[in-house]
């Protein structure tokens, strides 16, 4: 990880936090997305469930954080777990890097008060399901004229019906030089045929990488 972090210019304390997490080696998926990232590309990333799709798009992204002190990314997921995951590695990479990066979980179904709250923060990154932060974009509690960077995490299923127009109103309310880009295990067909609409001419980038499961792990099942 270091090379790839040299080669780059990277902040190499990032180092100190990866570490921490026994990271020390990039994954393919690393080593093709983080270069681009900076590049400021609209990506497709295909790449499956636990190859470090995650500190692909968060690593480069807080890179650039030294350049801006304002809210600079969004990051659109399906899930709250997934939310709150993304969330954590923000505030673990921040702990414990040069780079004290400002983050807030934006999720529904919470009280949306305590989420207007830590707004007046001013976070550098939003993380959250995308109709909450499209309320609170339309509530004028989120200025996204500032977004640089939209992350589009799990894109097949934020690009099904049901989210895609809420997705696409989140774009629109920020500037046409922003980056998109979208991660996901699985890209159908009508997913790249979305993906056409919002974004600038994107790199696709698939990775076949095959996770071998840890020996140790330990099944278990609920009926």
């Amino acid at each position: 990880m270091i090379e790839l972090l040299k080669s780059l210019n990277m902040e190499e304390t990032i180092l100190t936090a990866l570490k921490k997490q026994n990271i020390t080696v990039p994954t393919d998926v690393q080593r093709k997305v983080i270069p681009e990232v900076l590049k400021n590309k609209d990506l497709i990333v295909r790449s499956q469930t636990g190859t470090g799709k995650t500190l692909a798009y968060l690593i480069p992204i807080f890179e650039k954080l030294k350049e801006s002190n304002d809210l600079h990314t969004i990051v659109l997921v399906p899930t709250h777990e997934l939310a709150a995951q993304v969330h954590k590695q923000i505030e673990f990479l921040s702990q414990n890097s040069a780079i004290k990066a400002r983050s807030a979980l934006i999720i529904g179904n919470v009280n949306i008060d305590r989420q207007i709250t830590k707004l007046k923060e001013k976070p550098q990154i939003i993380v959250g399901s995308t109709g909450r932060i499209l309320e609170l974009i339309k509530k004028r509690k989120i200025t996204a004229h500032t977004v640089k960077s939209i992350i589009i995490d799990e894109a097949d299923r934020l690009m099904l019906e049901s989210t895609y127009e809420d997705v696409k109103a989140v774009i629109k309310t920020t500037l046409r030089e922003r980056q998109i880009m979208m991660f996901s295990a699985t890209i159908s067909p009508q997913t790249l045929i979305k993906a056409k609409e919002i974004m600038k001419d994107p790199l696709y980038i698939e990775v076949k990488e095959s996770t071998a499961v840890p020996e140790a792990i330990e099944h278990i099942y609920f009926v």
